[in-house]
């Protein structure tokens, strides 16, 4: 036992010897650290919004879809017409890569047709969704956390009164939510989502990356409850 006790720890001198002798020579954690990287930089997924993929840099976007334009609040958005109804679409980035979509409809008349209607396009393209009772078990231990993509970091500087004034506020601070519907993909999680406000609705489509939506969910956005709450500390 005490040869091999021996034994043991002669080898771990030698393995540190070797690692001290060359101090400039990058370690195992390191190379693999630098080589996620660099697949991150390279990533584009085969989904998203339309013809803009998850991984895309802002400029990839605006040529894909060259009618977005930055908001005053600094989000880059656009407005158009999805299933003959006008829609609003809100596109955010993680460290310059698109990693969330919304798309907000407030002219919907009838919200259950627009719900069948959605739920069968957003089927055909995801596949079969959650169940209600799946759908209902997330949302109840907080595994569908319903977030905007104007929440990651503008592409510029917004204007203080116009980000105030943006639906997403509005929806934040007075809003009641449902998930009616939600897919999920190797890619993509994407909610068909019904907002309630004081005086109207709204229907939504949140796309998320599958990809980023771990390192998005330690972020504290502009207009998500934690956000709130941390300002809360300031009065």
């Amino acid at each position: 036992m005490k040869l091999g006790a021996l034994g043991l720890l002669g080898v771990l001198g030698l393995a540190a010897g070797c690692a001290s002798s060359n101090p400039d020579k990058p370690s195992a954690l390191e190379r693999r650290q630098a080589i996620r990287d660099a697949a991150d930089k390279t990533y584009r997924s085969t989904e998203g919004f339309q013809t803009a993929h998850w991984g895309m840099s802002p400029d990839e976007v605006r040529a894909a879809l060259p009618e977005a334009t930055v908001a005053p609040d600094g989000t880059l958005r656009l407005k158009t017409t999805i299933a003959e109804l006008p829609a609003e679409v809100a596109l955010g980035f993680l460290d310059n890569r698109l990693a969330a979509v919304d798309v907000f409809f407030q002219d919907v008349v009838d919200p259950r047709t627009f719900q069948t209607l959605m739920r069968d396009l957003l089927t055909r393209k995801f596949g079969e969704p959650k169940t209600a009772r799946e759908v209902k078990r997330q949302v109840k231990w907080g595994d569908v956390s319903v977030r905007f993509a104007a929440d990651l970091a503008p592409l510029q500087e917004a204007d203080a009164t116009a980000s105030s004034e943006t639906l997403e506020s509005a929806l934040a601070g007075q809003g009641q939510f449902k998930v009616l519907n939600r897919w999920t993909t190797l890619e993509s999680h994407v909610n068909l989502t019904q907002w309630t406000l004081p005086a109207r609705g709204i229907m939504a489509i949140q796309y998320e990356s599958a990809k980023y939506a771990p390192k998005r969910a330690g972020l504290i956005g502009r207009y998500t409850a934690k956000a709130r709450q941390e300002l809360v500390k300031e009065l």
